[in-house]
């Protein structure tokens, strides 16, 4: 099959900056200690990063990593109290529902 010039530009248009921030997100969550770090908040949202660590068995470091990277990804958002950091689910990412959405569904299916 092949496409005229005006369909070419059209497929063009298509592939736009919201592919590449859907390939990041994607990307982001393919760690699973990542991954894991937002299903956990999916379950437990006013949960300390000092906890989270203890309940996936890693360093408090490599948690605060994770979660950056997790941040800088507009996955999440950090709120500090004292000397705690909270990470909470990023509520503004357009991508957010259909990830939560999806995790609550694969969830469901498992249990049962």
């Amino acid at each position: 099959m092949t496409l005229s010039e005006k369909e070419i530009q059209q497929n063009r248009q298509i592939l736009s900056e919201t592919d590449e921030r859907m390939a990041t997100t994607f990307k982001v969550l393919s760690v699973v200690n990542r991954y894991r770090i937002f299903r956990i908040l999916v379950e437990q949202p006013k949960i300390s990063v000092s906890t989270i660590a203890e309940i996936l068995n890693i360093s408090l470091p490599l948690a605060s990593q994770h979660i950056k990277i997790l941040v800088q990804a507009n996955l999440i958002q950090k709120r500090r109290e004292g000397k705690k950091v909270f990470p909470k689910i990023a509520q503004d990412n357009p991508f957010v529902p259909a990830i939560l959405k999806t995790i609550k569904q694969a969830y469901k299916l498992r249990v049962k």
